[in-house]
């Protein structure tokens, strides 16, 4: 059983016409139904599937257009992008990675720049934080033990606990990464069973020990009990996909 879906990390309002077609011709593209080069089907083709307007099938366009999925050519209509142009770390396409089940070297890849990220985020923090910064931290640990495991209010406590260790970093270019890593954190939750106790007990641990670091103001020990934590939830999340290699499930380059 999938945790609830509770928040999706995602900007983009799905109750709205335009972002029900967003969406759904997103997940053509990124699932590779519709690939690179070829044209975006048009309101014609959604019909069979969803109610579409031209008035929201434009926006819904201009919606993938600025986020790189596709692009106007002229005399040849919308085609689809090719994905290095793609802005993946945006909130809405990670989202849509997710809707179009993602593949492990998707996920291997939000795990590595969760490594190059929040180890160095965790060092900062141990070496700059305030005690507001510390208190923060905390309280966000608190909430994690304090509720019941993948409870929404848990989960929660667990994102305020990585926003809580940017935030101490105290470097506001580091800190726009804070986002993306709350959406693969989410994503990741998602992907997990909700009977496994055991995962849930192990994080507690992972952060618990991170917590320690900072509040010792130990910044190498930080940044290597960050390293761990975030090499076992890739971990847990790949092996939520199915049964891997114990080579396959620990390389993270």
């Amino acid at each position: 059983m999938r945790v609830r879906d509770f928040s999706r990390p995602t900007t983009l309002n799905t109750d709205r016409l335009f972002g029900q077609v967003a969406q759904k011709l997103a997940v053509a593209i990124i699932s590779g139904t519709v690939r690179a080069g070829e044209l975006l089907p048009n309101e014609d083709d959604l019909r069979a599937e969803i109610s579409v307007s031209r008035t929201a099938y434009r926006e819904a366009v201009k919606v993938l257009t600025a986020k790189g999925l596709v692009e106007a050519r002229p005399k040849s209509g919308t085609r689809v992008a090719p994905r290095d142009g793609w802005n993946l770390l945006d909130p809405d396409v990670l989202s849509w990675h997710f809707e179009a089940d993602p593949n492990e070297k998707f996920i291997r890849d939000l795990f590595e720049l969760r490594r190059f990220v929040e180890p160095s985020a965790a060092r900062l923090a141990a070496l700059r934080r305030t005690p507001a910064d510390l208190a923060r931290i905390e309280t966000a640990y608190r909430g994690m033990i304090d509720n019941p495991p993948y409870a929404e209010v848990t989960i929660r406590a667990d994102l305020a606990f990585h926003e809580a260790v940017f935030a101490a970093a105290q470097n506001s270019t580091l800190h726009c990464l804070a986002s993306v890593v709350a959406a693969t954190i989410q994503w990741s939750l998602l992907l997990k069973s909700a009977d496994d106790k055991d995962y849930f007990v192990a994080s507690l641990t992972d952060h618990e020990r991170v917590l320690d670091a900072i509040i010792r103001r130990d910044g190498d020990l930080a940044a290597a009990r960050m390293t761990t934590l975030v090499i076992d939830s890739l971990n847990t999340t790949l092996a939520s996909l199915g049964p891997l290699t114990t080579s396959q499930t620990h390389k993270i380059a």
